[in-house]
Formats: C-alpha cells, structure tokens, sequence
C-alpha cells in the first residue's frame, strides 16, 4: 500500500479528531437525552405513587368514618330488638339526623327492613324518604354473611337528580329481622376526597372492584363499565390506562374494604411533557457544537496548508547549520541583540535537560534562563531571594560587553560543572559556549573532601569545624545572636566495637551521623572529631542568654530523642545513648579551640554522672535552664487548673468617659502569688502553650463581654484582647475567633484584637485575608505598639485597621525627649489621616495627658485612668458614671 504524502496526514488528522468529537458529542446528546428522559419517568412515577397513597389514605378514613356511623345507627335507633320495641320513624329520623349531621361527606343515612322500606332517615323526608338503590347493591346487602360495609356503583338520586354512590351494612338483630344501614354519598363530594386537590396534567383517577367493575372516575367514563384487565399492585408502566388506553403508568393499591381498588394511570405522554422544552435545548445546542466543530477543522486546516508551505522552506536552512553545530563537543547558544534565543546545539540540551523541557525555545528571552538558573542554584530560596539575584547580575551581564574568551563556572544539577565562555557577535549579540569540567571539579572536591570530611561518615572533621566555628564566632560579633557548641561522645560505645568487631561499630557511627544531620537545621553543623565524637554547631540562637541556653537544650532533646531509637546492625538490635556538653558563645570573641575544650569538659560531667544526659558549660546557666523548665511545667499545669485570670484596664476618652478595656492575662500561681505576663509570656511562645492560652482569653474575653450586655453602663464598653503571633499565625485561627463569638453570644463589634506591626508585617498576604474574614462578622482591629516596628504606608492603607496604639514608650518621654514628642506627633497625624482611632497607652502622668489631648489623641489608657483590676471592680466603676479623679478637666 502506497504510503500518504506527508501533507496530507494532517488533514486526515484534523478531520479524524473532528470526527471523534462529532461522535463524541453524539454519543453525549444521546446519552443526555436518554437520562433527562428517564429521570422525567422516575420523576413522574413517585409523584403519581404518592398521589395514590395519599388519595387511599383519604379514602380510608372517609369509609371508616362512614362505616362507623352506619354500624352505630343500630344503637342509636335501638333496633336490637325490632319490631317489638321500634319507638317509631320520626323519631329514629330525628336522631340519625343528629348523628349524620357530623360527617360531611354523607348526604343522608337510612335504615331500612329486609324489603328496601325505609324505616328512618336523616333526610327531610324522614321514613318517608325515596332512595333509588341498585337492585345489585339491595341484595348484596341482603346475602351478606358477616356484616361489613358493601359499596355500590354511580345512581342518579330521584330526590336531587345527582349522581350517588351508596354504601351500606346489614345490621344485626335479636329477632332475625334483615334490617339494613345504607348512606348516601354525592359524587361530587367523594372525587375531591380521592383527588386531594392535586393537579397532575393527563392523571386518569378511578375507584373500581377487583372485578374491573369501574365505580368512579375523574373522566366522564360511565360508572357501569367494566374493565377487563384486572390490577396489580404497585406502579407498572407501559399498561394501558384504565380509561384512556394509551400507553401509560399504572399505579394501584387496594383500599381497607375488600374489592375496591384505587388506581392513577398517567400516560406516558404527559408524564414526559416536563422534559420537552429541555431535549429540544439539548439537541439544538449538540447541533450547534457539531457546526462548531466542523467549522474548526476547516479553519485548522487552512492554518496548516500555510505552516507547510513555512516550514519547508526554514527546514532546508536549518539543516545545514544543525549538523553543524550538532558535531560540536560543546554546548552552544546563540543571543541576538535583542536578548533573545537565536540558536543552540544538542550538547547545550544535554547539559540542560531541565531548561529545554520548560523553557528553551527561539526567541524566549534570555532573561528567563537566568530566572531557570536561579531556581537552579537557590532551589529553597524565597521567590523574592531569586528575583532580585536575577536582576542583579542581569544588571552586570548587560552593563560589562564581554571581553573575547571571558568565563564563568556555573553548577548544573546532577553535580555537573561547566564553564561558560561569552564573545561577541558583529550585530550585538553574543555566543555562549559551555565546556563540561565535571571530572576536573571532581577531582579538586576529592582533595578537598580529604582534607576538610570524614571519610567514614562524611561530615567535617575537627579542621573544617575549627573554620566554621571561627566564622561563627566573628558573625556573632556583628549580629549580637548568640551560637551553641554542642560535644556528643556515645555512652559504652567501646563495648560495642570489642563485643561486635569495628566494622558494626563503623555502622553504627554512620547511622548516628545520619540521625543528627535530620535533628539539626540547614545553617548548624554536624561533625566528627574521631572515634565515637561528635560536634553540633548551633548557629543563629536568640541574643537573649536564658532563651538560647533553652534553645540548644530542646535540640539536645531532639538528638537524645533520635539517638535514642532502636538501631539495626548486621541483623540485630542495638540501643545507644549519648553524653552531651554544651557551651554558648557570642557575642565575646572566644578562641575556636577554648570552645570546643569547654563543651569537651562539660560532656565529661555527664560522663561522671553516668552518661545520657545534657550539661552546659557554666553552672548558672543549668540553673537558669532548669527554672525555665520548670516554668514551663506550671504553665502547663496552670492552663488545666483554672489559674489564670483576665484583668481589666479601662479606657476613656477625653471627655473621662468609659469607653472601652483591654483584656490583660495574669496567672495567680498557687505558691508564688500574682505572677506578671512578662515572666511568663516569652516561655510561652517558645514553647508553643501561648496559642491555648490566647484561645482561652479570646473566650474569657467574650464570655465577659456577653454579661456585659445586661447592664446598661457596660453594654457599650469594647473589649481589646492581645493576639499572639502563633496564635494568629494558626490556621484554624479566623475559625476559633468565629466559635467563639458564636458560643458566647458576645456582639463582635465590641471585640477588638490587637496585632502588633511586626505580627502583621510578616505575611502581609495572610495578614489581610485573616483581617478582612473577621471583619466581615464585625470584630474590629488595633495595631498596638505602634511606632516600633517598620510599618509601611501602603501596607496600612491596605489592612482594615480601626484604630492605632502609641506605644507607651514613645508617652512614657512625652515632654522629657524631644525625638519622642515628634513621634507622637506623628503617629497622631498618619492615624487622621488615614481615618483611624488612636490611642495612648502608657498615660502616667496629667502632663502626658494635656499634650496628647492638644495634639489630637482621644482615648487613653494608663495609671493615670485606671490600673488593670478584676471585671466586677470595672464593671462597677463604669455603673458608677465617674471619670477618674485624676484626669485633667
């Protein structure tokens, strides 16, 4: 078979994916029409069921009420023993009268004898009534062997020329007389009992005896018909109507009276009429995608005649000029002056596999292989980090031409060198050549990797660590944070390599390499001295003494932790423990060498006491660490045993009216007393316990606010609650501040949550979106401490802030430093012009007060007004109506 010329097999393409779409879109028109269908049919079945067991249920009760009227009649006359006590028809008339006259659907009850003789009515006509009943119905009635209720077929009523239906039992009697209880019922008051005010389009209704004996029908069918198919019982389609005879659903049940049926057919015409307008939309709009379609491959193949032609005539060009550069042992890339790509070679794409995938193509800029380049050195780099690298030496390659032969080294994944060679081109551009000089970098790093690494486990040995140690030391020096050294020596490890030979032993010093290179970050190091010795080197701690010292003693945890976990070695368990001495460093330059001598020293304390176990260097220090610890433990114990309370200190606006308190946290410690937030709260954010202990203020917070609404003086008072960092920080935080709200009751717009600059500053974004989620239930937002921090204009325009909080630092030097005096001047003029509240806290003294006042600060929060007190204190100072005796008038 003759192969197709290459110019076709894309038209054949293009209409062979038309097609499948086309068949496609008819399988999925079909599809839709079958399911709209038959969800119309299912649709129209339970609508008709429901009907059918309603209208039975009506129906029921109607003939149990008629029944019990009918049994009741032989009662009511006393016609136990007829004839010989019968009292008389007038009388017996008057008082079925009284009874029938409490069911509706009864036109009138009669008795009558064995002969159809009416003995007594509840008609005007009394016993003289005439009733027109079936000759069928009479001697049912008559032959009955166990009274029960018998209905009869439509009957024209001589007395109101209606249509009727009777229904009646035999009555028993002492005397063996035949006496009959018959009711007459109007047609017209039976259909609305079965229809139930339902209106389904095309319903056939009837009531019929199992026989097809058709006693009533919404239709005008005659009564007396009879139909031949006999029911079933539930819902069956593709039955004829029982009236109609078209094609239909039927549904039926029998009624509590034997032989009477209720049925509903509903043809399948009407019962698909709800769905017509939507197959009619359905298919007009799978016709209109099918126009669409074949419209596209026309176009797309117009499209493709012109590409052919192109692309023959670049092809022979390029040919030449890729076996070419193909032959090439270096990679190539060719820049034009407009900074774009002009051409490359096979070898440039091996040396990026990566790039070629996702970025390489002519014409891309050659600005966006920097921003690969970058990805590809600073893979957990910031976005930000990257960018401005990028811009940076984008900057340089573009301001320095390059001289002929200039070069760089670049680092390619996969641990491939190359170096990069830039010249010239006559029009502007350039050409870049990439020499592979992998096996030269490997053998320099081999040299390196024996000099600096050990080679067992390959960490640095005790002369890199010296390095790093020293440049450590000198960067504290410059940022004022403090390191930490800490010398592991495994506990008993002689032991192990006499009992189990050197080669176990050298397993486990490279499983335990491994586990401290997971415990420790990215900027610590780990490394081994020799024998079973070991270095971390904790860089970038706290600048506070008592915090760092706490934070190289959780890593300490951390590698006790990890150390501490079952080893596998040549096939059998083993566990291990270590002894740690720790030293801190910074901001005082200390030699490398007397560093590692005291954590060497302090490691062997724990060796006197038995190994497995943490000693710092300096005495006090453990002491320090182990209150901290124990701090810790209380405020553990403290958050489960009720020990904090909230404190309220008041704010007044400059009229000395209430206005408002901030929640304040104290800890009433069983054995020391009051305990103030600042020597607690710094345990509490390292340690994680600050977010339930914010959770628990925001509720104590809401919770006081809800009882505040039922006393008129503290019903408008707002509450502040100060918000932690973690605690904002949480993800389920908007969701917490929102249960709680709900929980409480609290009106949200007297909540207020204070966030400080650096708080907010951190993730802008996430600050925002948290922000503006709260403030949409109504809870209002403070920035406390203002003035700290480095907050910029535009991100305060872009929070939904309300108010704004001079930290009580810049106040506290209000007329005593002219620097802070500005400070607060200035504060008070951003927050009017961006439309805020502002507030001091921090008043202490009537002078702070008047020069606030003067410079246009309202509120106030300090000494001066108010100290933080209990909620029934402040509660009753703001019943009170007073302004404090202090503030100025």
């Amino acid at each position: 078979m003759k192969p197709l010329a290459p110019a076709l097999r894309p038209q054949l393409v293009v209409w062979a994916v038309a097609a499948c779409f086309l068949a496609a879109l008819a399988v999925a028109v079909t599809w839709a029409s079958s399911n709209m269908h038959q969800r119309q049919l299912d649709e129209s079945q339970i609508q008709v069921e429901h009907f059918v067991a309603g209208a039975g249920e009506a129906f029921n009760r109607s003939m149990l009420g008629v029944d019990v009227l009918l049994a009741s009649s032989d009662e009511i006359l006393g016609l136990a023993s007829y004839p010989q006590s019968w009292s008389g028809g007038a009388q017996g008339s008057a008082l079925l009268h009284t009874a029938a006259r409490h069911n509706l659907l009864v036109r009138q009850i009669a008795v009558l004898d064995g002969q159809g003789r009416v003995l007594a009515s509840s008609g005007p006509a009394g016993p003289q009534a005439l009733l027109s009943l079936p000759e069928a119905f009479l001697a049912e009635l008559r032959t009955q062997p166990v009274p029960q209720l018998v209905m009869s077929g439509q009957a024209v009523s001589f007395a109101s020329s209606e249509r009727m239906i009777y229904v009646g039992r035999s009555l028993p009697n002492a005397q063996g007389q035949i006496l009959l209880a018959v009711a007459e019922i109007p047609v017209t008051m039976l259909m609305p009992v079965v229809m139930q005010s339902v209106a389904i389009a095309g319903l056939e209704v009837t009531l019929e005896r199992s026989d097809g004996s058709l006693l009533l029908s919404e239709s005008s069918t005659p009564s007396h018909q009879r139909i031949a198919r006999p029911l079933q019982v539930g819902a069956q389609w593709r039955q004829p109507a029982r009236v109609s005879q078209a094609s239909a659903l039927v549904v039926a049940y029998p009624t509590l009276y034997p032989e009477v049926w209720i049925s509903a057919s509903l043809p399948e015409a009407a019962a698909l009429l709800g769905s017509a307008n939507e197959l009619r939309m359905v298919r007009g709009f799978g016709l209109l995608l099918a126009v669409m379609i074949l419209a596209t491959a026309a176009l797309t193949l117009v499209h493709l005649r012109h590409m052919h032609t192109a692309r023959l005539t670049t092809a022979r060009a390029r040919q030449i000029l890729e076996e070419a550069l193909g032959s090439m042992t270096s990679g190539f890339l060719l820049i034009d002056a407009q900074r774009n790509v002009v051409q490359w070679n096979a070898r440039y794409v091996e040396l990026y596999p990566t790039l070629s995938a996702a970025v390489l193509a002519p014409g891309v800029a050659f600005l966006s292989l920097f921003e690969m380049e970058a990805r590809m050195r600073f893979p957990d780099a910031g976005e930000d980090e990257r960018r401005t690298w990028v811009q940076r030496h984008w900057s340089e390659w573009e301001a320095q031409p390059p001289a002929e032969g200039r070069s760089r080294e670049l680092e390619l994944p996969g641990g491939i060198y190359v170096q990069v060679t830039e010249r010239p081109t006559p029009d502007g551009g350039r050409v870049l050549t990439f020499h592979d000089i992998t096996q030269m970098r490997r053998a320099s790093q081999e040299i390196e990797n024996l000099a600096f690494y050990d080679p067992l486990t390959g960490l640095p040995n005790r002369r890199l660590l010296l390095d790093r140690l020293e440049q450590a030391i000198a960067m504290t020096g410059r940022t004022q944070r403090r390191g930490a050294l800490l010398f592991l020596d495994l506990d008993h490890f002689k032991v192990l390599n006499d009992s189990r030979g050197h080669e176990v032993g050298d397993l486990l010093l490279k499983e335990v390499a491994q586990r401290l290179r997971q415990v420790v970050r990215g900027c610590d190091t780990v490394a081994r001295l020799g024998g079973d010795e070991f270095v971390i080197m904790l860089c970038e701690l706290s600048a506070e003494q008592g915090e760092s010292a706490a934070q190289a003693q959780r890593v300490g945890s951390k590698i006790f932790e990890s150390l501490g976990r079952p080893y596998q070695l040549a096939g059998q368990s083993h566990r291990c423990t270590c002894s740690i001495g720790a030293v801190l460093f910074g901001p005082q330059q200390v030699p490398a060498a007397d560093l590692l001598k005291q954590a060497d020293i302090a490691m062997y304390q724990v060796k006197a006491r038995h190994g497995n176990g943490l000693c710092f260097f300096d005495p006090q220090m453990q002491v320090d660490i182990s209150a901290r610890a124990q701090l810790e433990a209380d405020l553990q114990l403290a958050l489960s045993g009720n020990q904090f309370q909230l404190h309220y200190q008041p704010q007044y606006n400059v009229h000395g009216q209430m206005i408002g308190a901030e929640a304040l946290l104290r800890w009433q410690h069983p054995e020391r007393g009051m305990i103030a937030p600042g020597a607690f709260i710094g345990v509490a954010e390292d340690s994680g316990l600050i977010v339930p202990m914010g959770l628990w203020a925001l509720r104590e917070a809401c919770a006081q606010l809800r009882a505040w609404q039922g006393h008129s003086a503290c019903a408008h008072l707002q509450v502040s609650v100060n918000v932690s960092a973690r605690q904002f920080r949480h993800p389920e935080f908007v969701a917490q501040v929102e249960g709680e709200l709900q929980r409480s009751g609290a009106p949200a717009q007297l909540l207020k949550l204070e966030l400080t600059e650096s708080l907010v500053l951190d993730d802008v974004p996430d600050s925002i979106a948290k922000m503006q989620a709260l403030r949409s239930k109504g809870v209002m937002f403070a920035m406390d401490d203002f003035g700290t921090g480095h907050s910029s204009l535009a991100y305060l325009t872009r929070l939904p802030l309300q108010q704004l909080k001079i930290d009580q630092s810049f106040v506290r030097h209000i007329g005593r430093r002219h620097a802070d005096d500005v400070i607060v001047q200035t504060i008070i003029a951003m927050a009017r012009t961006l439309d805020l509240e502002v507030i001091a806290e921090g008043v202490e003294t009537a002078q702070q007060h008047a020069f606030l006042s003067s410079h246009g600060c309202l509120l106030y929060q300090g000494y001066l007004l108010g100290r933080p007190m209990p909620a029934p204190q402040l509660q009753a100072q703001a019943m009170a109506g007073l302004a404090p005796e202090a503030m100025p008038s």
